[in-house]
């Protein structure tokens, strides 16, 4: 091989090292731009599958909102029939409760005959609640706050719902006639008058019905209603407070939804908890020094 036959096969080599090394860069930079397409590619996916699930939740809750608007309006028209019904036995009722209670006084002497007399004073007594309890459903609570004493509350409330629980059932309330809170006493009374009704009913013919008292610096009382009965099952916990929702064969399902628009109206809550063995609830209610604002927490 001559020397311009070398010179020139070196040239032809050197070419083919850079048409490689172009080669190379090209494909380095096809690569680079394939991987960088891919990801915006995957992101635009994400995106889109993002957006079909916005879109599907914004659907579904679309048709919760109509469902919801429906089935608050059939609530509405059965609320008004009730209380228009409530108001229309309300006025007999209260002439049999009382001539129920002058035959009791009259068979004193009777024993038989006055424990009758009895059984028919406390039917009037529920039927009277569930009229009450219905006319509170129809119309939003406005409480008129004063100083008031939570124990007294409580004992007032038990009076009326103690005669009705069975002897077996024991009941621990709490020594509070110091304690003075900022309260409706007719709309507290309704609550705890609906949560100890409640709790009776649960446990039957025995069990510990529990009031406790918490306070928090003067900024929040709870009072609190336990029972020993069988609870409430997990999948119906979320939807106690909703009227007409109820697992007693013969209750209306307006008692913790009137009780909890009461507590709502001082700016508390009511809330519901799994007890130890029954159930477990909660009235909260905010505390001031002066008259609190009704309604806000």
């Amino acid at each position: 091989m001559t020397g311009q036959q070398s010179l020139q096969s070196q040239v032809q080599i050197a070419e083919l090292h850079d048409a490689f090394r172009v080669f190379t860069d090209a494909t380095a930079s096809l690569e680079r731009e394939y991987q960088l397409l891919r990801g915006q590619a995957l992101e635009l996916r994400g995106q889109l599958a993002e957006k079909q699930r916005a879109l599907m939740a914004s659907l579904e809750r679309e048709r919760e909102l109509e469902l919801q608007a429906l089935r608050q309006s059939r609530l509405a028209a059965m609320g008004e029939m009730a209380a228009t019904l409530a108001h229309e036995v309300r006025n007999p009722l209260g002439g049999m409760e009382l001539f129920t209670r002058l035959l009791i006084d009259e068979l004193a002497a009777e024993p038989r005959a006055r424990r009758l007399a009895e059984q028919v004073a406390r039917g009037i007594q529920d039927l009277n609640h569930l009229v009450g309890n219905i006319l509170e459903y129809g119309r939003m609570p406005e409480p008129r706050l004063a100083r008031t004493s939570v124990g007294g509350v409580i004992e007032e409330a038990f009076a009326v719902v103690g005669p009705s629980l069975h002897a077996g059932i024991r009941v621990e309330l709490p020594d509070a006639r110091s304690l003075q809170w900022w309260l409706d006493r007719a709309l507290l009374t309704q609550v705890l008058l609906n949560l100890l009704r409640n709790a009776g009913d649960a446990m039957g013919e025995r069990g510990t019905l529990t009031v406790a008292l918490e306070v928090e610096d003067s900024r929040l009382l709870r009072i609190i209603v336990e029972d020993t009965g069988p609870g409430v099952p997990p999948e119906r916990a979320a939807t106690i407070f909703d009227p007409f929702f109820t697992t007693k064969e013969r209750g209306t399902g307006l008692g913790l939804a009137v009780a909890r628009a009461a507590v709502l109206a001082h700016g508390g809550d009511l809330t519901f908890e799994p007890g130890r063995r029954g159930a477990r609830f909660v009235v909260s209610l905010p505390g001031s020094e002066s008259a609190p604002t009704p309604g806000r927490a």
